[in-house]
């Protein structure tokens, strides 16, 4: 087993908004998040459970509302504030709330993501803009609205700030009948690569975690060909990586892709849980 990691900054009082936190790896995201005494700030479109009498409707369930419940029932503190992505001015209030509550932005998670899955000869063009504005145009707008609060509280702390995002093996091979969520996947990746560099002067880390094959109602509801062979991972598998990640900064960790299954083998320490 991988030692502990003792240098890790502590978390507890930090602020981390995590956007697909209704759900899945968001919800464990921010779960795990508040374990650890962060302040979480839970974003999702879904104020009211509709998975019902659904396919998958174990793994389709959840809202904002549940995910802060088993926060407060952990004894953690957050606050849950619906937003769409694919909305700048959603993404903008997202940001406000949370100043207007926590009066700063340490930790930001852009997990929130769709599919997008059809041949590109017959691929609706609606489906097309909205899987890029979920997948690419929303996290970069979180990053433009949050960044100037974070920069702010740089100037102040030498601990700095995270940034990262979930992204999948989808980037970096052929899916069939995924051309367009590959894209997007791909362009996620490299933006944030990208912002390492731009904001490394402000001690903000920025990262790309590629989660792996995790059983999400994604994952369940969707036919990934030539990916039945990889076992699937229960989400809070990420947990260790994602509390690790958030306790980066520039200084110690940033500009990297990778994956959840390495996370003690090839990088991060484990955090004590």
């Amino acid at each position: 087993m991988p030692k502990k990691d003792s240098s890790l900054v502590s978390l507890k009082g930090k602020v981390a908004v995590v956007t697909g936190g209704s759900r899945g790896i968001g919800r464990s995201i921010c779960l795990g998040l508040s374990s650890q005494g962060v302040k979480v700030v839970v974003a999702s479109r879904t104020e009211t459970d509709t998975s019902a009498n659904t396919p998958y409707e174990k793994y389709g369930s959840g809202t904002i509302g549940d995910t802060l419940e088993r926060i407060e029932e952990q004894g953690g503190t957050g606050i849950a504030v619906k937003c769409d992505v694919s909305q700048a001015d959603d993404i903008q209030r997202l940001v406000a709330t949370t100043l207007d509550h926590f009066g700063r932005v340490d930790i930001l998670v852009s997990n929130a993501g769709i599919d997008c899955a059809s041949p590109v000869i017959d691929l609706e063009i609606e489906d097309l803009d909205r899987c890029l504005a979920v997948n690419i145009r929303g996290p970069l707008l979180l990053c433009k609205f949050a960044l100037p609060a974070m920069i702010a509280s740089d100037t102040s702390s030498d601990s700095g700030g995270s940034i990262f995002c979930i992204t999948s093996g989808a980037a970096r091979g052929y899916r069939l009948g995924r051309v367009g969520y590959s894209m997007s996947k791909a362009a996620l990746d490299r933006m944030f690569l990208s912002l390492a560099e731009e904001v490394r002067e402000h001690n903000i880390a920025v990262n790309v975690l590629s989660p792996g094959r995790v059983d999400t109602w994604m994952n369940r509801r969707g036919d990934w060909p030539g990916t039945a062979h990889i076992p699937m991972a229960e989400p809070d598998e990420i947990i260790p990586a994602a509390i690790w990640l958030a306790g980066q900064s520039a200084k110690s960790f940033t500009g990297q892709l990778i994956e959840r299954a390495d996370f003690g083998k090839t990088w991060g320490l484990q955090p004590t849980l």
